[in-house]
């Protein structure tokens, strides 16, 4: 019994802490607050990445070799109906504890389907799709998750809340400007960004000297420019890829 109250008290504690921390920090960062934002109502939708996951994965049958960098939880990586599967992450869930920079540095497998949930920063994000890029089978499909940041607390790095996507929305607008890519954002679970190569050793275009110092402003006036749809819409756009 003191052992639970005990506990109890140092979780209010933690938390308490760790409010006090992003007020701090929102203070510290207030000249990148906007009061725009989207109305995104997740809640409201009801598929998620995993649905999307599984469409991707049922598509290569049983055959099919699935990466996930980022497990915690694993949330995602035990509902993948896929008996071929490798999670990466540094701190929990998946099959390897490791970066996914370290990870992919020896990797020498190819994979049909891939996911990317790690860092939640565009820099590493970007690392991410090119190293995926190269690990990726003929045919194949990477993913994204939290595309689609609601405002500016939301996306913004450092991390100045709980809910978080960081800025990950940065390289869609690299993607705009591959010519060897062909993507779209599903307006589902926080934006899931799904693209695949259309052309052999396909490149990403790298804007990082316009992007990296963008904040959510960039995104909220340029938002029509990516090619966000409805999850129906998004399907039959994969199965007709």
């Amino acid at each position: 019994m003191l052992n639970r109250i005990k506990g109890k008290i140092i979780r209010i504690a933690n938390n308490f802490k760790t409010t006090i921390n992003f007020i701090v920090l929102q203070k510290k960062y207030k000249s990148h607050a906007t009061s725009r934002r989207f109305n995104w109502d997740w809640k409201s939708v009801n598929y998620n990445r995993i649905a999307l996951v599984n469409l991707l994965v049922s598509l290569k049958g049983n055959k099919c070799n699935y990466l996930e960098i980022g497990c915690s939880g694993n949330g995602l990586f035990d509902s993948v109906f896929c008996s071929n599967k490798v999670g990466v992450d540094p701190q929990s869930g998946g099959t390897t504890r490791e970066t996914s920079d370290v990870y992919f540095d020896s990797n020498k497998d190819k994979f049909d389907v891939i996911f990317i949930d790690g860092l939640h920063e565009y820099e590493q994000v970007k690392r991410d799709a090119v190293n995926a890029l190269n690990s990726l089978n003929d045919g194949g499909w990477i993913a994204f998750h939290d595309f689609l940041p609601r405002d500016w607390k939301e996306q913004h790095v450092p991390m100045v809340q709980g809910t978080w996507t960081g800025d990950v929305w940065k390289l869609a607008f690299e993607l705009i400007q591959s010519k060897d890519i062909d993507f779209k954002i599903l307006e589902i679970d926080y934006g899931v960004c799904v693209m695949r190569p259309v052309a052999t050793n396909a490149k990403i275009v790298d804007l990082s000297d316009e992007l990296s110092f963008r904040q959510f402003d960039y995104l909220h006036k340029n938002i029509e420019k990516l090619p966000i749809c409805s999850w129906e819409d998004g399907v039959k756009w994969i199965l007709s890829s």
